[in-house]
């Protein structure tokens, strides 16, 4: 058999693994695009929070409802600290996905040039074959064809 033949099944290993990363790093794409939405969500709340106690304040809001204000904007300015922790994490994350994915990809790329290189041997062998077995032929044919 010959040695391409032969490493095919380990690029079909090598090309499995390479699109299961590919698979675990978009999936994880779309995690870091939710975890991005949500972040700008809670800056969306913040501002607009920010924006309502200011305009109460001009429309007369008594003390409790502008400490009410007050509270939920600073748990709102927590969350968006959490999420930007969160966010961060992910990020870290991705690149971890994205480190594994490269590396599968380079593994499965070398194996390919050494396939593509076998081959290339291969039909230069073969060729050498044909090109040998031509020139018997010929000579044979140059044999029978004069007689002695």
């Amino acid at each position: 058999m010959l040695k391409s033949k032969r490493l095919q099944p380990v690029i079909k290993i090598a090309q499995n693994r390479e699109d299961d990363a590919a698979l675990a790093l978009n999936e994880y794409r779309k995690v870091i695009d939710q975890q991005e939405a949500k972040l700008i969500e809670l800056r969306q709340y913040h501002a607009e929070y920010i924006q309502r106690l200011n305009d109460g304040g001009r429309n007369g809001l008594n003390i409790a409802q502008i400490n009410d204000y007050r509270n939920f904007i600073a748990r709102l300015a927590v969350a968006v600290e959490q999420q930007e922790v969160q966010l961060a994490s992910c990020e870290v994350e991705l690149k971890v996905k994205y480190d594994a994915w490269l590396l599968t990809r380079v593994r499965h790329q070398a194996l390919d040039k050494v396939v593509d290189r076998f081959q290339q041997q291969e039909h230069k062998e073969s060729e050498k074959r044909e090109q040998a077995e031509s020139d018997e032929r010929s000579q044979r044919m140059g044999r029978n064809h004069h007689p002695k």
